[in-house]
Protein backbone atom coordinates (compact mmCIF):
# COMPACT_ATOMS: atom_id res chain seq x y z
CA UNK A 1 0.00 0.00 0.00
CA UNK A 2 1.32 3.46 -0.96
CA UNK A 3 1.45 5.80 2.09
CA UNK A 4 -0.65 8.79 1.68
CA UNK A 5 1.47 11.45 0.19
CA UNK A 6 3.75 8.98 -0.79
CA UNK A 7 4.97 9.39 -4.21
CA UNK A 8 6.37 6.22 -5.68
CA UNK A 9 9.79 6.11 -8.02
CA UNK A 10 7.96 5.89 -11.14
CA UNK A 11 5.80 8.55 -10.24
CA UNK A 12 9.37 10.56 -8.95
CA UNK A 13 10.68 10.44 -12.86
CA UNK A 14 7.98 11.62 -13.93
CA UNK A 15 8.19 14.61 -11.40
CA UNK A 16 11.93 14.87 -12.31
CA UNK A 17 11.17 15.54 -15.62
CA UNK A 18 8.17 17.50 -15.13
CA UNK A 19 11.24 19.94 -13.42
CA UNK A 20 13.56 19.17 -15.54
CA UNK A 21 11.40 20.86 -18.41
CA UNK A 22 10.66 23.94 -16.76
CA UNK A 23 7.95 22.68 -13.95
CA UNK A 24 7.22 24.37 -10.62
CA UNK A 25 6.33 22.31 -7.46
CA UNK A 26 4.57 22.14 -4.23
CA UNK A 27 5.26 19.42 -2.23
CA UNK A 28 3.69 18.99 1.59
CA UNK A 29 4.34 15.76 3.63
CA UNK A 30 5.24 15.51 7.22
CA UNK A 31 7.18 12.65 6.16
CA UNK A 32 8.43 13.93 3.13
CA UNK A 33 12.07 14.17 4.40
CA UNK A 34 12.15 10.27 6.08
CA UNK A 35 10.20 9.08 2.38
CA UNK A 36 12.47 10.65 -0.23
CA UNK A 37 15.72 11.04 1.22
CA UNK A 38 18.47 9.14 -0.52
CA UNK A 39 16.49 9.41 -3.71
CA UNK A 40 17.33 11.55 -6.92
CA UNK A 41 13.76 13.54 -6.88
CA UNK A 42 14.64 14.53 -3.12
CA UNK A 43 18.15 16.34 -4.24
CA UNK A 44 15.61 18.09 -6.92
CA UNK A 45 13.93 19.82 -3.18
CA UNK A 46 17.33 21.65 -2.29
CA UNK A 47 16.37 20.26 1.83
CA UNK A 48 18.43 17.65 4.11
CA UNK A 49 16.48 15.37 6.38
CA UNK A 50 17.40 15.86 10.12
CA UNK A 51 15.39 14.00 12.06
CA UNK A 52 11.77 12.48 12.12
CA UNK A 53 9.32 14.95 13.98
CA UNK A 54 8.11 13.74 17.13
CA UNK A 55 3.84 14.74 18.22
CA UNK A 56 3.41 18.32 19.79
CA UNK A 57 6.55 18.92 18.69
CA UNK A 58 5.83 21.75 16.49
CA UNK A 59 3.40 24.22 18.50
CA UNK A 60 4.19 27.88 16.01
CA UNK A 61 5.52 28.85 13.26
CA UNK A 62 7.62 31.48 12.12
CA UNK A 63 9.55 32.79 9.37
CA UNK A 64 13.22 32.44 8.70
CA UNK A 65 15.71 34.82 9.59
CA UNK A 66 16.02 36.12 5.95
CA UNK A 67 13.43 39.54 5.77
CA UNK A 68 10.62 38.56 8.33
CA UNK A 69 10.47 39.66 11.92
CA UNK A 70 11.42 37.31 14.31
CA UNK A 71 8.27 37.72 16.51
CA UNK A 72 5.62 36.95 13.86
CA UNK A 73 3.96 33.59 14.74
CA UNK A 74 1.64 30.79 13.55
CA UNK A 75 -0.19 28.80 15.50
CA UNK A 76 -0.41 25.31 14.42
CA UNK A 77 -2.92 23.44 14.77
CA UNK A 78 -2.62 19.92 14.32
CA UNK A 79 -4.32 18.95 17.61
CA UNK A 80 -3.41 15.05 18.45
CA UNK A 81 -3.07 13.77 15.06
CA UNK A 82 -0.19 12.92 13.07
CA UNK A 83 0.47 16.97 11.88
CA UNK A 84 2.17 16.78 15.02
CA UNK A 85 4.70 14.24 13.55
CA UNK A 86 7.05 17.04 11.15
CA UNK A 87 10.06 15.88 9.58
CA UNK A 88 13.25 18.41 10.56
CA UNK A 89 14.54 19.68 7.89
CA UNK A 90 17.52 21.29 6.69
CA UNK A 91 18.56 23.14 3.88
CA UNK A 92 20.56 22.12 1.15
CA UNK A 93 20.35 25.11 -1.24
CA UNK A 94 17.04 26.12 -0.66
CA UNK A 95 15.74 29.13 1.23
CA UNK A 96 13.83 28.94 4.35
CA UNK A 97 10.59 29.88 4.48
CA UNK A 98 9.18 28.41 7.92
CA UNK A 99 10.82 26.87 10.95
CA UNK A 100 9.02 25.86 14.73
CA UNK A 101 9.99 27.34 18.04
CA UNK A 102 12.62 25.16 18.30
CA UNK A 103 14.42 26.29 15.27
CA UNK A 104 14.26 23.52 12.70
CA UNK A 105 13.36 24.27 9.14
CA UNK A 106 9.77 22.95 8.30
CA UNK A 107 8.99 24.85 4.43
CA UNK A 108 11.68 25.64 2.01
CA UNK A 109 11.71 27.12 -1.31
CA UNK A 110 14.48 26.10 -3.94
CA UNK A 111 14.86 28.38 -7.15
CA UNK A 112 16.97 27.04 -9.96
CA UNK A 113 17.32 28.21 -13.50
CA UNK A 114 14.73 25.93 -15.04
CA UNK A 115 12.53 25.28 -12.28
CA UNK A 116 10.96 26.06 -8.51
CA UNK A 117 9.98 24.07 -5.68
CA UNK A 118 8.43 24.41 -2.37
CA UNK A 119 8.50 21.64 0.07
CA UNK A 120 7.14 21.34 3.37
CA UNK A 121 6.67 19.03 6.16
CA UNK A 122 4.12 21.13 8.27
CA UNK A 123 0.40 20.79 6.64
CA UNK A 124 -0.89 24.48 5.36
CA UNK A 125 -4.38 23.14 6.40
CA UNK A 126 -3.12 22.73 10.03
CA UNK A 127 -2.36 26.66 10.18
CA UNK A 128 -4.56 28.23 12.20
CA UNK A 129 -6.58 31.56 10.30
CA UNK A 130 -5.74 34.77 11.29
CA UNK A 131 -8.82 37.38 12.50
CA UNK A 132 -7.99 39.30 9.56
CA UNK A 133 -6.76 37.36 7.24
CA UNK A 134 -7.26 33.59 6.18
CA UNK A 135 -3.78 32.40 6.12
CA UNK A 136 -4.59 29.06 3.75
CA UNK A 137 -5.38 30.95 0.79
CA UNK A 138 -3.58 34.07 1.17
CA UNK A 139 -0.27 31.56 1.28
CA UNK A 140 -1.38 29.41 -1.52
CA UNK A 141 -1.94 33.03 -3.39
CA UNK A 142 1.43 34.11 -2.96
CA UNK A 143 2.89 30.43 -4.07
CA UNK A 144 1.08 30.88 -7.22
CA UNK A 145 2.30 34.40 -7.93
CA UNK A 146 5.47 32.78 -7.23
CA UNK A 147 5.10 30.55 -9.74
CA UNK A 148 4.28 32.59 -12.17
CA UNK A 149 6.75 35.22 -11.81
CA UNK A 150 5.48 37.49 -10.17
CA UNK A 151 7.48 37.47 -6.95
CA UNK A 152 10.86 36.67 -6.69
CA UNK A 153 11.85 34.32 -3.87
CA UNK A 154 12.48 37.64 -1.57
CA UNK A 155 9.41 39.09 -2.28
CA UNK A 156 7.91 35.63 -1.69
CA UNK A 157 9.14 36.08 2.69
CA UNK A 158 8.85 39.27 2.77
CA UNK A 159 4.93 38.94 1.38
CA UNK A 160 4.27 36.04 3.85
CA UNK A 161 5.96 37.08 7.01
CA UNK A 162 5.98 41.28 6.84
CA UNK A 163 2.78 41.00 8.02
CA UNK A 164 1.18 43.08 11.38
CA UNK A 165 0.62 41.38 14.61
CA UNK A 166 -0.77 42.46 17.32
CA UNK A 167 -2.91 41.20 20.71
CA UNK A 168 -4.26 43.17 23.94
CA UNK A 169 -3.31 41.66 27.33
CA UNK A 170 -5.62 41.86 30.03
CA UNK A 171 -8.53 40.04 27.88
CA UNK A 172 -11.44 40.49 29.48
CA UNK A 173 -10.63 43.33 31.74
CA UNK A 174 -11.85 46.08 33.78
CA UNK A 175 -10.07 49.06 33.80
CA UNK A 176 -7.64 49.28 31.11
CA UNK A 177 -6.04 46.75 28.21
CA UNK A 178 -2.63 47.19 26.68
CA UNK A 179 -2.47 46.68 23.03
CA UNK A 180 0.59 45.56 21.38
CA UNK A 181 1.21 45.31 18.00
CA UNK A 182 4.28 44.57 15.36
CA UNK A 183 4.84 45.84 12.00
CA UNK A 184 7.48 44.61 9.72
CA UNK A 185 7.74 47.61 7.40
CA UNK A 186 7.94 51.75 8.45
CA UNK A 187 3.81 52.58 7.99
CA UNK A 188 1.62 54.95 9.21
CA UNK A 189 -0.19 53.10 11.71
CA UNK A 190 -3.94 53.28 13.03
CA UNK A 191 -5.68 52.07 15.88
CA UNK A 192 -9.21 52.64 17.15
CA UNK A 193 -11.59 50.83 18.94
CA UNK A 194 -15.24 50.14 18.10
CA UNK A 195 -18.40 48.52 18.98
CA UNK A 196 -19.32 44.79 17.65
CA UNK A 197 -21.61 46.95 14.94
CA UNK A 198 -18.97 48.99 13.70
CA UNK A 199 -19.73 52.22 15.97
CA UNK A 200 -16.39 54.44 16.50
CA UNK A 201 -15.44 54.39 20.37
CA UNK A 202 -12.26 55.65 20.15
CA UNK A 203 -8.85 56.74 18.42
CA UNK A 204 -5.87 55.46 20.04
CA UNK A 205 -3.24 55.97 17.36
CA UNK A 206 -2.53 57.69 13.94
CA UNK A 207 1.18 58.19 13.32
CA UNK A 208 4.09 56.80 11.62
CA UNK A 209 5.72 53.81 13.00
CA UNK A 210 9.49 52.32 12.09
CA UNK A 211 9.84 48.44 12.10
CA UNK A 212 9.37 47.13 15.68
CA UNK A 213 6.75 46.23 18.33
CA UNK A 214 5.12 48.86 20.19
CA UNK A 215 2.67 49.38 22.46
CA UNK A 216 -0.54 51.45 23.32
CA UNK A 217 -3.39 51.89 26.78
CA UNK A 218 -7.31 51.87 26.22
CA UNK A 219 -8.71 52.62 29.10
CA UNK A 220 -12.08 51.66 28.77
CA UNK A 221 -13.39 55.42 27.58
CA UNK A 222 -15.06 56.49 25.26
CA UNK A 223 -14.56 59.74 22.93
CA UNK A 224 -16.20 61.75 25.65
CA UNK A 225 -13.87 60.03 28.27
CA UNK A 226 -16.44 58.12 30.02
CA UNK A 227 -16.53 54.70 31.17
CA UNK A 228 -17.83 52.22 28.62
CA UNK A 229 -20.24 49.24 29.31
CA UNK A 230 -19.74 46.04 29.82
CA UNK A 231 -19.56 43.73 26.73
CA UNK A 232 -17.67 42.93 23.33
CA UNK A 233 -15.52 45.68 21.78
CA UNK A 234 -13.05 45.45 18.65
CA UNK A 235 -9.68 46.90 18.15
CA UNK A 236 -8.77 47.58 14.63
CA UNK A 237 -5.51 48.38 13.77
CA UNK A 238 -4.56 49.44 10.23
CA UNK A 239 -0.89 49.84 8.94
CA UNK A 240 -0.37 50.51 5.21
CA UNK A 241 -3.06 47.82 3.51
CA UNK A 242 -3.13 45.68 6.38
CA UNK A 243 -6.17 45.59 8.69
CA UNK A 244 -6.07 43.67 11.46
CA UNK A 245 -9.01 43.42 13.93
CA UNK A 246 -9.19 41.80 17.80
CA UNK A 247 -11.68 41.38 20.49
CA UNK A 248 -12.09 42.67 23.90
CA UNK A 249 -14.03 42.29 26.58
CA UNK A 250 -14.27 44.89 29.17
CA UNK A 251 -16.11 43.26 32.42
CA UNK A 252 -16.30 46.43 35.34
Amino acid sequence: MTPPGYVNATDQDKLINYLENGGNLYIESVNIGLDYENTTFFDYLGIEFLDDGDEYEVMTLKGGCYNCTESLKFDYLGDISPHYSCDKLGSNGAALLLNSEDGKGRMFVNEQSNYKVISSSVVIAAIANDDSLSLKPYLFSEFVNYFMGYNPVTALQENIFERLEGYSFPNPFANETTINFTIGQAKKVKIAVYTMNGQLIKNLVHRNYKPGEYNVIWDATDLSGNKVDNGWYLCKIVSGNQILTKKMVVVH
